[in-house]
C-alpha cells in the first residue's frame, strides 16, 4: 500500500468528522513525513475526489456535505488570495520596467547634455 493510502485510511479509521480532525504535526510523526509531503498526498488525494477536509484544527474525512462545502470554500479564500498576490508581483514588474526605462532615459539624457 502506498504512503497516500495509508494517510487515508488512516483518517478514514480515526478521524471522521470535524470533531475528530488530526493536526499536520501528527500526521507527520506518525507517518514519518515532512509538511510538504503531508500537503501534496492530501492534494493528490482530493484531487482524485477523496473527501479529506481541513482546517486550522487539521485534516479529517468528511462526515457530510457541509464539511466538504466549507473546505472548497476555505480553499477557494486561500486560491483567491494567492491569485491577488501574483496580481500584485506582476504590476511591481511593470511599475519596475516603468522606472527603468526613466532611469535609462535620464542617463542617456545626461550623456547627451
Amino acid at each position: 500500500m502506498s504512503k497516500d493510502q495509508e494517510i487515508y485510511v488512516f483518517l478514514v479509521e480515526n478521524h471522521k468528522g470535524k470533531d475528530n480532525a488530526i493536526h499536520s504535526k501528527d500526521l507527520e510523526k506518525i507517518f514519518n513525513i515532512c509538511p510538504r509531503t503531508v500537503r501534496n498526498y492530501i492534494n493528490k488525494m482530493r484531487k482524485s475526489g477523496l473527501p479529506i477536509c481541513s482546517d486550522d484544527s487539521g485534516y479529517w474525512i468528511a462526515a457530510n456535505p457541509r464539511e466538504v462545502n466549507r473546505t472548497v470554500k476555505r480553499l477557494g479564500d486561500f486560491a483567491g488570495e494567492i491569485n491577488n498576490a501574483r496580481t500584485g508581483l506582476a504590476y511591481a514588474t511593470i511599475q519596475m520596467r516603468s522606472v527603468t526605462r526613466i532611469q535609462e532615459e535620464i542617463h542617456i539624457t545626461v550623456k547627451v547634455v
